[in-house]
């Protein structure tokens, strides 16, 4: 019955008990293939009509393997066997599951689906956004516990930011503190060479010094021996003359002249005896006194000679001492300002060292500076220390911006999840309303159709709604809801439904496959259904399956022709 389509099945049994077949096919567009299958084998080999292997045109799946026929007709393999395929117990139900099967028909009737229903997958997706996102005021929902925790490390990495501008200060702090701490060093270390060069040119002052205090010493002398010849030219040398003895001469010549005058000759004869007498004595005396005198003026120049003498040697020594501390005072000046020099090179670089250089240095500077770079030393100890306990608190940044960064991924996949959701939604919802407005009349229609045919007209319409699911308007034109109709009329029902859908799902009239789908019909309703199926799908092969006379009895006195198959 319905299209024909050539089919051929060949069973090989080799030595090796091999099990095989060929199936023949021609697609509405009169493509032909042929498809074999060695059973031993998982993918089976397609040829064209003109004998070529096609096989590798088509998608190979590791789980399913060649899927040329879902390619070919847009049906896969589930969508085939839940619409094209119906088994006996899929529409033998028995009263228990009843309300299962009106559910799966006003499903079908509703999405296109028989297990899909439109307001329990809005339902399920609701769930799954209270119970697997939450919203931003549920705190024990993903969604809002992500926020906090995303909230409170960007709080402690805001505070951590805080502290890494401290760190910052305090590396700039410690660089000014290190290049002033170096340039007090610096300055310490001039201090201390100019208190040194001080030191040495203390000692070469002292030894100059020690040359003028020897030259004034000498000089002293010089002055000493200068008196002492000063004093000589100025003292003058006293003869000894013998006065009385000239007084005495006088007068024995004056009173011998008397007495020989006077006519007293013998006493003048004895005066100027006394007188030739004492004439001599003076002679003597007076040649007594010039001896001396001679001798003296002799030794008075001979000291003189001497003091003089000492005199010259003085000078010359002053004069030399003089040249030594000359040549020391220009050797020291030179060192001064060669020292100068030096330490003016190697301290560059200070600011001041014009300033320093021109100080007159003491211990107390050095101290001054020593306990600055001190000072300068200890501060920057506290700062490596605080920078050392920042260093340990900054160490969790890193740790702190992966966990942030997975929470904001975390986030996003949420918010990503929810509009995936959301426009799950928003699509359910508009294919919803366009199976609704579309398709769902066509299914009203195919089914009122064939409810009148299975019935024979005791029921006319079938329509469907969210509120009551399935409703069938009855002959007296009253509506009443499907669970009320025989568990029979409700098999017939959703066959025909199943076979409504195959065209809602595709464009191809694929065959519809009945496995003993009847075994539970009576003989009214099987002829009822053959009947619809024959006037309603003549496009697509159906191949009835059964072990039974009843559907072939059934088609002859229906008059409805089909080739008939034993196996």
């Amino acid at each position: 019955m319905g299209k024909e389509y050539q089919t051929t099945k060949n069973i090989l049994h080799g030595k090796n008990g091999e099990f095989s077949g060929k199936i023949i096919y021609e697609l509405d567009n009169k493509e032909k293939y042929e498809v074999y299958r060695n059973f031993t084998k998982k993918n089976p080999q397609i040829v064209d009509e003109t004998g070529k292997d096609i096989s590798k045109n088509y998608t190979i799946d590791k789980t399913y393997g060649n899927k040329f026929f879902s390619e070919q007709t847009k049906v896969d393999e589930e969508l085939f066997d839940t619409s094209m395929v119906i088994m006996q117990q899929e529409v033998t139900l028995d009263k228990n599951k009843q309300n299962q099967l009106i559910q799966k028909a006003s499903n079908i009737m509703l999405t296109g689906e028989d297990d899909v229903s439109y307001k329990k997958i809005i339902a399920k997706l609701n769930k799954k956004q209270i119970e697997e996102i939450g919203t931003e005021k549920s705190p024990t929902k993903p969604l809002y516990i992500t926020k906090q925790k995303i909230e409170e490390l960007t709080r402690e990495k805001q505070e951590l930011e805080e502290l890494l501008e401290t760190q910052y200060e305090i590396e700039e702090k410690k660089i000014k503190i290190e290049k002033e701490m170096k340039e007090a060093e610096k300055e310490l270390e001039l201090l201390q060479e100019i208190q040194k060069n001080k030191n040495l040119e203390k000692i070469e002052k002292e030894k100059i010094e020690i040359n003028l205090k020897s030259k004034k010493e000498t000089e002293k002398k010089r002055e000493e021996e200068e008196t002492k010849l000063k004093n000589i030219k100025s003292e003058k040398i006293n003869k000894k003359s013998p006065k009385i003895l000239y007084v005495i001469l006088l007068l024995l010549i004056i009173t011998s002249i008397i007495l020989y005058i006077i006519g007293q000759k013998n006493i003048s004869y004895i005066g100027i005896g006394l007188a030739i007498f004492n004439a001599i004595a003076i002679i003597l005396i007076q040649t007594k006194e010039n001896n001396k005198y001679n001798k003296q003026k002799e030794k008075e120049q001979l000291e003189k000679d001497n003091i003089k003498n000492k005199i010259e040697l003085l000078e010359n020594e002053i004069r030399e001492k003089e040249k030594i501390i000359q040549e020391k005072q220009s050797e020291l000046e030179i060192k001064i300002n060669l020292n100068k020099m030096q330490l003016k090179n190697k301290y560059i670089n200070l600011y001041n060292i014009e300033n320093i250089l021109e100080t007159n240095v003491e211990s107390e500077n050095i101290l001054n500076e020593q306990k600055y770079v001190n000072d300068l030393k200890l501060e920057l100890t506290k700062l490596e220390m605080q920078r050392k306990e920042m260093l340990e608190k900054l160490e969790k940044t890193s740790e702190i911006e992966e966990k942030l960064e997975n929470l904001k991924e975390n986030l996003q996949e949420l918010i990503k999840y929810n509009e995936t959701i959301n426009i799950a939604k928003e699509a359910l919802e508009k294919a919803y309303i366009k199976m609704r407005e579309n398709v769902t009349p066509r299914f009203s229609n195919n089914l009122s159709n064939a409810i009148q045919n299975i019935s024979n007209e005791k029921y006319k319409t079938v329509k469907v709604n969210e509120e009551d699911g399935l409703i069938i308007e009855t002959e007296n034109g009253n509506y009443v809801p499907a669970d009320l109709l025989s568990i029979g009329t409700i098999d017939g029902l959703y066959l025909t439904l199943r076979i409504s859908s195959i065209k809602e799902l595709t464009k191809e009239n694929m065959p519809i496959i009945l496995d003993e789908t009847f075994a539970y019909f009576d003989s009214e309703r099987l002829e009822n259904v053959l009947k619809l199926l024959d006037e309603e799908y003549k496009e697509n092969q159906i191949l009835i399956l059964t072990c039974t006379e009843r559907e072939r009895k059934a088609l002859e006195k229906l008059n409805i022709s089909y080739n008939n198959i034993e196996l």
